[in-house]
């Protein structure tokens, strides 16, 4: 496998798991949570872009 199908394959897997992830928190109605800037952020998952 080529560096080039390796990155390929490695993006399509993180754009399938980032959609899955918005869709669940939409579906349980939770708020997405990541860390930035060492600060705790809340993000409504419907106003998310898919």
């Amino acid at each position: 496998m080529s560096e080039r199908e390796l990155e390929t394959k490695l993006s399509v897997g993180l754009k399938q798991s980032y959609r899955r992830v918005v869709e669940q928190h939409r579906r349980d109605n939770q708020p997405l949570i990541f860390c930035e800037n060492g600060q705790v952020q809340y993000v409504d998952p419907h106003i998310v872009a898919i």
